[in-house]
């Protein structure tokens, strides 16, 4: 699972596109906060995802 796809899961966004129409539409400071809180939210993602296991047969 991606980032994206654990965004429009997790927190209800219909797609990236929408998530980054918000951010457009919202003033300077509170577009930095809101990039903040996502970068926190994606560090939390990265630690909690599981691991995919890949093998190489040779």
């Amino acid at each position: 699972m991606t980032f994206t796809t654990w965004l429009v899961k997790e927190k209800g966004f219909v797609s990236k596109a929408q998530f980054d129409s918000l951010v457009k539409k919202l003033p300077y400071e509170s577009r930095r906060k809101l990039i903040l809180y996502y970068k926190i939210e994606y560090k939390y993602y990265l630690d909690t995802r599981p691991m995919q296991l890949e093998l190489e047969i040779k």
